[in-house]
């Protein structure tokens, strides 16, 4: 039964316009995307590829032009009474059988007609059959205009019907042929009637398919809306023409695309088509790809040919939807020259190391997904007007297929450019599917020439854009090879399967491709009817993720901060009696009959001779014994001192804090101090706790200040250090959130912060129970914006005083399990001791019991095994002599890390550019993080540039190494490998490690992952140098005040060569310089920011490691610790470095700054900054500044800490004018000035507001 198409309703017509608006609204939003001229990349590849992208969007734009009003004419009721000629043509070669299977079925078409075989070969079998079937034998003794002049003669000579016919010799009509077609000539402005080209092979082979494929579209909503727009296609396999419309041009007219010919000069003459929407005849598609070359490369030249020659000529004549039709379809024969161009830049961006376009590849996919999504959806919606239902789909096959062709719409354009004819001969028909490999030696070529491409791209240049390119080289040597398999394979002819697999098999092979492709069908209309919907999700959930992301390198930028780990620490203070000490073994027995371990023992000390002459020793060597950590509370009480005898204030326990930081009791703690490093285990130093509790006389009531206690506690943490208890963790403990930022002395002093959590019950001041969270949050709230500092609540409890102890504290631990995960550690205070009984009428007891007997409680939420639980001691590798670090001049290059959020590409062209610079400046060596994308182009070039390269093993200290000993293994090898591949390199000259875990850890859990890391890396530094003797080996470590005593004891356990110190300032370098000269123990500055070179004299003029070569920009933080500044200029540091290493004197530079509004901000105002240039003695501003002079400025985002998150520009001149964010104090703004006759950049970067002096300071 014949499909019946019919008209889309109001509804779809509304919807396919929908579509379309929302489609040239997402190319609209692509092109303003992808033409930023900060996205150009290449110039020249730019341009091929704004080339290629514009040719496709303008043949989208032309389809869905196409598509956007489709319509079905209807079919007149009258009969007509008028003669019909119906002429078939035969070429020599031609089969017998398949002519004269058409012409059987033009004798069977019901309404009366003439039959007519116009055969160029006057064949004797042929005008046998036609006197024997009653059809008119017409021939010719020439070929002039072809098939065109084949049929005119015919017209000429002997046809004289009103109605003229015209089929293919392959095509066979249906016996209602001409009662579906006659009706529409009742319109006399009707020149001829078109109906639907149809094939009956479309399974013989891949190739049939795919040719066919390529019509489904164009015969369906296409040719429909031309319908619309009285711009019908006339198609000669399959035409009726009003013979009185033929005479009028002249007859068919002639050329290799006589049908579009013809219909152009009927159209110039006024005459109308119909596009009738069903198929009444079918024939024969190309078959191999030899005949489908043969007919595209006719039809590409032909379609040209009527471009330059017959177009200009009837121009004028046509209306202009004829303009714009006959204008832009015969550029769809240009594809070929932009699949070429399409071949062509994956291949040059490879082959030169260059890229056509640069930006960021996850906002490029979320600009074209709209764009590609329109296109499929689009196409989808509108094949419910495809004319069979078989014909829906994505039409891979045929997509495939017409790009490898490429070459042979290039050539049909080359031979219109040349004029060069190209004969005509009809589409052969025969079912040939052998075809001649040479058709594809272009692309054999192609595919060739892109995996060269590929292999040589890469090995020049290997980065994600390469890879990117390398991607597209390869998907075009795919399609290449689907081209060359087209040439060997059919559909339908390899009997393979069926002759070597069972029939059940074949069987079940069948039914499961049945069952894919009736998936395919239902996943295609789910696709096809929720287009619009699918449309709109997929435009406004791109539009919406990229705003946010967007957003999120300004607006909402985050800090990518890193939570230390900490471990889950369970700890208890359960004393025997009314003091602050502890008896061991009945918390071993509390442990033994509640099956658990505490973490930590807590202890309370006061201030007094008699705990450093009776120090705990014992008592705190048995707490490590069991794993524990002993937190002391110490208490700094005075009176008990000698010294209070002539002091009233120390008397009476008041103001100590005052007499700490003035030395007044240095001897004590000093000797303190030495009992804690004699002990050289982790150990809580809880001092001072509650400062703000008016029951303590260290508060405020005792006459203290918050610049007291913070003096105070900067001090006893100095004497700490200095006396090498470097072990000893601070707890800060505040009592009350009110005011405590006040006495905080600063992260460097601070190692945990420590909360009182204790519900007191009835003798709250209101007498009623608090829960732990209107007791926690208010200290959590605050915390949040000056610290990030693990959190331990170092008295932690609850009376039983109404029965609800274990309800209060059951969801106490929940919600530190579940939501209040900084919460690190909980000390129990299980007292039953405590006489520090609130204000009351009613409570007559002596103490305070908070002991419970329900530890299983708390335990069942904070029961992680401790990571530090299996560590070993130490081993001891034994020292080995080190080999002598010489002559480095270096700089740490970190463009290259985390690469998918980095804004740079380590491109050749960049690396290039960047060792040129490095160079110049003196430096010698590059150290560098390995393991990355980038690896392979950083071992190549620093060894080309003959630079020395320091290699450092990219290793995710985060992961720690304990209990982790298959990973560690893994790891092992993996890094043994990697030395392996890299000991023949000469330019590597050493072997780099990094030992800051300070950045992931807390202690204790850092010291513990310290001891297993050293374990580590002296079992695998060893096997090193057992496999590549001759490389350096060094140690990385943060410089600070305990490196000594570190350098000391790594010494003895590591055999690296050179440990290298990673200075952010000068501080303890000297002190750690001379030590590590002292012990022999060789040290160099592998990390030093370059601003020191010019303010520390005494700094090594070799062996030195600059902290950064550029500036970093991520996604999420900004540096500006580098030698060069974003855009690659030279900034005063790189020329500090470039004196320094190269040994000049140091030379004048000139200086800017920014003159900032002087009045308060408001946010939202617009305010102007200027910019001042001090030369000769003097600053310059405005038009007193030189015009070789270029300033930009850009607006810096800084986190609540004052690290720099993101950048925007905000443009270029002496003075910009800026609207003042929201928290403006978390903003700065940098001034950059350039000058055209030299590459550096002088910069200055300033918060935006100026301070107001207040009472002597800021």
């Amino acid at each position: 039964m014949r499909n019946s198409i019919k008209a889309p309703t109001v509804r779809e017509e509304r919807t396919i316009k929908l579509l379309i608006l929302l489609a040239l609204f997402s190319i609209a939003n692509f092109l303003f995307f992808f033409l930023q001229p900060e996205h150009q990349g290449n110039n020249y590849l730019f341009l091929l590829l704004f080339i290629t992208i514009s040719y496709s969007i303008f043949k989208k734009l032309y389809m869905w032009y196409n598509y956007a009003n489709i319509s079905v004419p209807e079919k007149p009721s009258t009969s007509l009474d008028v003669t019909v000629d119906i002429l078939t043509t035969y070429f020599p070669g031609e089969p017998y059988q398949m002519i004269v299977t058409t012409l059987e079925a033009i004798t069977q078409i019901t309404h009366p007609h003439t039959a007519y075989l116009c055969d160029e070969a006057n064949d004797p079998y042929l005008k046998d059959f036609c006197e024997r079937n009653g059809i008119i034998h017409v021939t010719r003794n020439n070929r002039k205009d072809a098939k065109a002049g084949n049929i005119n003669n015919a017209l000429r000579t002997v046809a004289t019907g009103d109605i003229c016919v015209v089929l293919d010799p392959d095509h066979i009509p249906e016996p209602d042929f001409l009662d579906v077609i006659l009706p529409y000539f009742a319109d006399p402005d009707i020149g001829f009637v078109q109906t639907v080209q149809s094939y009956y092979n479309i399974k013989d082979t891949l190739v049939a398919r795919g040719a066919a494929e390529q019509t489904f579209q164009f015969y369906g909503p296409m040719m429909m809306t031309l319908n619309s727009y009285e711009t019908v296609n006339a198609i000669g396999a399959n035409c009726v023409f009003r013979r009185k419309a033929l005479d009028s041009i002249g007859g068919h007219a002639p050329g290799l695309c006589e049908d579009m010919h013809t219909a152009m000069l009927l159209y110039a003459k006024g005459w109308k088509a119909v596009y009738v929407p069903e198929v009444i005849a079918r024939g024969l598609a190309p078959s191999n790809l030899t005949t489908y070359y043969k007919q595209q490369l006719k039809w590409a030249r032909g379609t040209f040919d009527l471009l330059f020659n017959v177009y200009p000529k009837v121009f004028k004549k046509l209306n202009v939807r004829q303009k714009i039709h006959f204008g832009i379809l015969p550029l769809h024969y240009l594809s070929g020259v932009m699949y070429f161009l399409n071949f062509l830049i994956p291949v040059l961006a490879l082959v030169f190391s260059t890229t056509p376009w640069e930006g960021n590849i996850i906002d490029f996919i979320l600009a074209l997904l709209p764009v590609a999504m329109s296109a499929l959806l689009i196409r989808a919606f509108v094949q419910k007007w495809v004319i069979e239902k078989e014909e829906r789909g994505f039409h891979i096959t045929g997509g495939l297929l017409q790009i490898n062709t490429w070459w042979i719409y290039m050539l049909g354009f080359v031979y219109t450019i040349f004029n060069k004819n190209v004969p005509y001969l009809p589409t052969p028909k025969q079912s040939e599917f052998n075809t001649n490999l040479k058709i594809v030696i272009p692309n054999i070529a192609v595919a060739v020439i892109s995996v060269f491409a590929i292999i040589y791209g890469l090995r020049r240049d290997f980065t994600p854009f390469s890879i990117f390119m390398a991607g597209f080289a390869f998907f075009n040597t795919c399609i290449m090879l689907f081209g060359i398999y087209l040439t060997v394979k059919v559909t339908n002819q390899n009997r393979i399967l069926r002759s070597n697999l069972s029939d059940s098999t074949v069987k079940n092979l069948f039914s499961t491709k049945q069952k894919l492709r009736n998936l395919f069908h239902t996943a295609f209309t789910i696709t096809r009817k929720g287009a619009l919907p699918l449309l709109i999700i997929a435009l406004f959930s791109t539009l919406a993720f990229k705003q946010q992301m967007k957003n999120n390198r300004w607006e909402n930028v985050e800090a990518n901060y890193y939570i230390k780990k900490t471990g889950k620490l369970l700890g208890i203070f359960h004393p025997p009696e009314d003091t602050g000490w502890i008896d061991l073994e009945d918390i071993n027995a509390l442990e033994a009959r509640n099956n658990l371990n505490f973490d930590i023992i807590s202890l309370y000390m006061a201030w007094n001779e008699d705990n450093v002459e009776n120090f705990p020793d014992q008592l705190l060597n048995s707490i490590a014994v069991k794993n524990a950590v002993p937190m002391i509370t110490w208490e700094p009480w005075s009176s008990d001192f000698d010294l209070a005898e002539e002091n009233s204030d120390l008397r009476e326990n008041r103001r100590v804090l005052k007499y700490i930081h003035e030395g007044l009791f240095d001897d004590y703690i000093t000797k303190f101090a030495d009992k804690l490093a004699k002990y050289n285990k982790p150990v809580f130093l809880r001092f001072a706790h509650e400062f703000n509790n008016p029951g303590y006389p260290w508060s405020a009531d005792g006459g203290n200040t918050p610049a007291d206690f913070k003096a105070a506690w900067r001090h006893v943490h100095e004497i700490l250090k200095d006396r090498g208890a470097n072990e000893v963790m601070m707890v800060w403990n505040p009592w009350d959130p009110q005011g405590m930022e006040q006495y905080y002395p600063g992260d460097q002093y601070v190692d945990w912060v420590g909360l009182t959590m204790l519900n007191y019950q009835g003798l709250n001041q209101n007498g009623e129970e608090v829960a732990f969270e209107d007791l926690y949050l208010p200290f959590r709230n605050k915390l949040h914006w000056f610290t990030r500092k693990p959190v331990m609540l170092a008295e932690f409890g609850s009376l039983n005083l109404n029965g609800n102890q274990n309800a209060w504290l059951k969801n106490a631990m929940t919600s530190i399990s579940g939501v209040l995960t900084e919460i690190s550690a909980v000390v129990l205070f299980n007292s039953a001791y405590d006489n520090n009984i609130p204000v009351n009428n009613w409570y007559k007891r002596p103490y305070l019991d908070w002991t419970t007997d329900s530890l299983s409680i708390i335990s069942a939420h904070f029961d992680e095994t401790p990571l530090f639980s299996n560590t070993s001691p130490a081993l001891i590798a034994g020292k080995t002599e080190n080999k002598p670090v010489k002559n480095i001049r270096g700089v740490r290059y970190k463009k290259g890390e985390d690469w998918k959020d980095n804004y740079y590409v380590l491109t050749r062209e960049h690396l290039l550019a960047d060792f040129k610079k490095m160079k110049e400046a003196g430096i010698n060596t590059v150290h560098f993080k390995g393991g990355n994308v980038y690896e392979y182009n950083l071992l190549k070039y620093i060894e080309e540039r003959d630079l020395k390269g320091i290699y450092e093993f990219d290793i995710d200290l985060s992961q720690g190494f304990i209990n982790r000993d298959s990973e560690n293994a893994k790891l092992t090898e993996y890094i043994l490998e990697k030395v392996e591949e890299l000991k023949s390199n000469p330019a590597i000259v050493s072997y780099s490690f990094n030992y800051n875990l300070d950045l992931y850890y807390s202690k204790p859990l850092l010291f513990y992952q310290k001891q297993a890391y050293a374990d580590w890396l002296a079992y695998l530094i060893k096997r090193i140098k057992e496999i590549d003797p001759e490389k350096l080996i060094f140690l990385d470590l943060p410089l600070k005040r305990s490196t000594p005593a570190e350098l000391l004891e790594l010494d003895q356990i590591i055999p690296v060569d050179a440990f290298g110190l990673m200075l952010k300032d000068s501080t303890h370098l000297k002190k750690t310089l001379a030590f590590s000269k002292d012990r022999n123990i060789p040290v160099f500055l592998s990390s030093t920011p370059a601003d020191l070179i010019a303010t520390v004299p005494s700094l090594p003029e070799t062996n030195i490691i600059l902290e950064n070569w550029q500036d970093e920009r991520y996604s999420h933080r900004l540096s500006f610790d580098g030698l060069l500044d974003f855009s690659g200029r030279k900034k005063r540091t790189y020329y500090t470095a470039q004196d320094h290493f190269r040994f000049q004197k140091d030379r004048v530079f000139s200086t800017i700054k920014i003159v900032k509004p002087a009045i308060p901000l408001l946010p939202h105002q617009t305010v102007t900054y200027h910019a001042a240039l001090y030369e000769d003695n003097n600053w310059l501003q405005g038009s007193q500044i030189s015009e070789d002079f270029i300033f930009e400025w850009k607006l810096i985002k800084n986190d609540i800490f004052g690290n720099p998150l993101a950048a925007r520009d905000l443009g270029e001149g002496k003075s910009i004018n800026v609207k003042i964010p929201e928290d403006y104090e978390n903003y700065e703004i940098l001034l950059s000035a350039t000058s055209k006759d030299s590459d550096g950049v002088l910069q200055s970067r300033e918060i935006l507001h100026t301070p107001v002096l207040i009472r002597g300071g800021y």
